[in-house]
């Protein structure tokens, strides 16, 4: 009956410290806004940008998505609201 209790405290344990450790993946992130768009090949597929320059209206800023020039895949560009 006590390896039972230890055992069931061990996988207790177990679940609090995986629920702790999934709740950093919430925590906010600094945001960098680049001045101008990254040369080609500098932002990796799939990876994100924020570009203030000024191309698009008022509280929004350019998102940029990296593409695969050897798969034939642009970026993504397009204005969003300012993320905060």
């Amino acid at each position: 009956m006590v390896v039972r209790w230890k055992r069931a405290r061990l996988s207790g344990g177990l679940l609090l410290v995986g629920l702790v450790s999934g709740c950093a993946n919430f925590a906010p992130t600094h945001i960098t806004y680049l001045s101008q768009d990254p040369p080609p090949g500098a932002l990796p597929y799939g990876k994100l940008a924020y570009v203030d320059d000024g191309q698009c209206p008022d509280g929004q800023v350019k998102r940029l998505i990296g593409g695969d020039a050897s798969k034939n895949i642009p970026r993504h560009v397009e204005c969003v609201p300012r993320p905060q």
